[in-house]
Order: structure tokens, then C-alpha cells, then sequence
């Protein structure tokens, strides 16, 4: 079976995906506490407008995941309307 939770939420500026999911009181594990180093914060990003993806980004996840939208929650900083599944 898919279940899926919608939460939506308004921000006044720019934040990382995993700054906003912890305002929402949503857990993404990050055992690196947002540093980039581990990679465990991965999400993908359906729709809208987010960061390039950085170095770290890149390094951990490849470009092949990177095209498919998959990015680090901890890097990933949200410019406009977006949609992100949460990955297990």
C-alpha cells in the first residue's frame, strides 16, 4: 500500500528543505545534524524552484540521482513553490 501526507507551509525567506521540515516538526534523519557529510537527508524534489546542487551534493549523491531530482534535505535550499516527497 502508498500512503501519502500532504503538509504545507508558508516561509518567509529562503531555508534549506531540512530547516523547514523541522519547523514543521517532520523528521528527516541527518545523524551529521545538517553538515552534508553524511548523506542520510535525502529527498526528491518533485516540482518548483530550488538551489543548484552543491559540491557535497554532487559527491554524495552522483549526477545521475542528482537529474532525478534527488537531493540533500540539508543542502537543498527552497527559492519558490515546491513539492518534495520525503524518501525513506
Amino acid at each position: 500500500m502508498n500512503i501519502k501526507f500532504f503538509k504545507e507551509t508558508e516561509v518567509k525567506k529562503e531555508k534549506t528543505i531540512l530547516d523547514i521540515a523541522e519547523d514543521l516538526s517532520i523528521k528527516i534523519k541527518s545523524p551529521c545534524n545538517g553538515k552534508g557529510k553524511c548523506g542520510k537527508c535525502i529527498v526528491k524534489v518533485i516540482s518548483g524552484k530550488v538551489s543548484e546542487p552543491t559540491k557535497c551534493e554532487e559527491d554524495l549523491l552522483g549526477k545521475k540521482n542528482l537529474g532525478q531530482g534527488y537531493r540533500l534535505a540539508c543542502e537543498t535550499t527552497v527559492i519558490d513553490d515546491t513539492e518534495i516527497e520525503l524518501i525513506k
